[in-house]
């Protein structure tokens, strides 16, 4: 057995004290290689709506880590990064159902795909409408189903329906159509319910649910490769959600195997968290995410009605 100077053996012990705590938090020993290293996991609260807790469905964080959610009571959330409930308002409409997609703009505005009413309804910071976008149909500017939307660099809007189109319409930030791509389809740039968007150096990733996919476009539209996963991985098992991060990382949530899966943006596997369940380090049909600045991230649990957040 091969000794330690004396000068070493507090730090080493304290070394695998950590490394012991570390695994009992987020039960090391069920983890699998390839598992993303996190060190603990909390609970957001939904607040009641009246006798029940509602379920989140959707999630966004802003540059000052002030976080925009969505649940099934048809409610618009603001949390604080450390959890705390700033803001609720409802939306206008849900007596049909319940919007799934939102995003904090350039502008200030807060926008939702109000998915069963098929629009996009834009609030001011107050919970107030500002103004709404689309009504039923295929025709440029209207939607069916709209899920997922996302704003770029220059602040044109793209949102994606699985409706009768399945595909992404890309609007001016006043709401003037400027394009539109995909169709329903298995081939390559078509789409099986695009229900997350990211938008990252000139980019668009789309989670193709049905698919199992990941689909890569130009911001114009045009088509450029689907993200393939090693084949000594586990496929996309109904990725639902994506994130982007300026360190060139991709956030998915997978709503059917209830992980998240991170990768680099030229499709390169960093690792993976979660498994089906109603534990700690678990989900149960999750539907969104997000990711803080300090690398914190937040899943939508949305069949165990809260809000999870990893800390790496």
């Amino acid at each position: 057995m091969t000794l330690l100077p004396c000068h070493l053996k507090s730090t080493y012990r304290a070394f695998w004290l950590l490394a012991a705590t570390l695994c009992l938090a987020v039960g090391c020993a069920e983890q699998e290689p390839g598992t993303l290293p996190v060190s603990r996991c909390t609970t957001w609260k939904i607040p009641a709506d009246g006798a029940r807790i509602p379920a989140p469905r959707a999630l966004y964080a802003d540059e000052n880590d002030v976080v925009y959610a969505l649940d099934d009571a048809g409610r618009v959330l603001l949390y604080s990064s450390d959890g705390g409930l700033l803001n609720s308002w409802r939306m206008p409409e849900h007596e049909n159902g319940r919007p799934e997609g939102v995003v904090k703009l350039m502008d200030g505005r807060i926008a939702v795909a109000d998915t069963h009413y098929h629009r996009v309804v834009f609030f001011h910071e107050d919970g107030t409408v500002e103004s709404m976008l689309g009504e039923k149909g295929t025709d440029a500017g209207q939607f069916v189903y709209p899920v997922a939307i996302a704003q770029d660099a220059t602040g044109c809007i793209y949102v994606g329906e699985y409706g009768d189109r399945q595909r992404i319409q890309k609007f001016s930030a006043d709401g003037t159509f400027i394009t539109q791509f995909g169709e329903h389809g298995t081939g390559p740039g078509q789409f099986q319910r695009p229900s997350g968007i990211v938008w990252n150096n000139q980019t668009i990733y789309v989670v193709d649910a049905f698919n199992n996919r990941i689909q890569v476009f130009s911001d114009s539209g045009a088509f450029q490769k689907i993200i393939k996963l090693a084949d000594n991985l586990e496929p996309f098992e109904f990725p639902y959600d994506i994130r982007g991060t300026r360190d060139g990382r991709l956030f998915v949530i997978e709503n059917k195997a209830a992980r998240v899966t991170v990768l680099t943006e030229d499709g390169t596997f960093v690792g993976r968290f979660g498994h089906p369940g109603r534990g700690d380090g678990e989900f149960f049909n999750p539907w969104g995410l997000t990711v803080l600045s300090d690398g914190r991230i937040l899943v939508a649990d949305t069949g165990n009605h809260r809000i999870v957040e990893l800390i790496p």
